[in-house]
C-alpha cells in the first residue's frame, strides 16, 4: 500500500511535465511581433515598407496589404507568424 501512495505523486508530476510540454511545443509553431510600420515617400511609392528594424515589406501598390500598411505608417501594429494548416491564396485576416 505504501508504495502506491508514493508512486501516485510522482505519476501526477510526471503528467504534469507532459501537459507543460506538448503546451510549450505548440508555442514554438508561432511568434509574434509588434513593431513600428515605416516607409519613406519614395520607398511607400513603389510598396516598401519597414516593420520595425528587423523586417522589410515589399506590397503590390494598390493591393489590400499596401492599402493596410500605408494606413499604418508611423503606428505599431503587432504580426502573428504562425504555419498555415492548409495551402490557400495569400489574404489578409483582420481580428474583429
Amino acid at each position: 500500500m505504501g508504495g502506491r501512495i508514493a508512486i501516485a505523486p510522482c505519476l501526477v508530476l510526471a503528467l504534469l511535465l507532459i501537459g507543460f510540454g506538448i503546451g510549450r511545443a505548440s508555442d514554438l509553431d508561432e511568434t509574434t511581433l509588434t513593431v513600428q510600420v515605416s516607409s519613406a515617400d519614395h520607398e511607400h511609392v513603389e510598396g516598401y515598407f519597414s516593420l520595425g528594424d528587423s523586417a522589410t515589406v515589399l506590397a503590390k501598390p494598390g493591393s489590400e496589404l499596401y492599402r493596410f500598411l500605408t494606413r499604418q505608417r508611423g503606428h505599431k501594429v503587432k504580426i502573428v507568424l504562425q504555419e498555415s494548416p492548409r495551402p490557400e491564396l495569400s489574404r489578409l485576416d483582420r481580428e474583429r
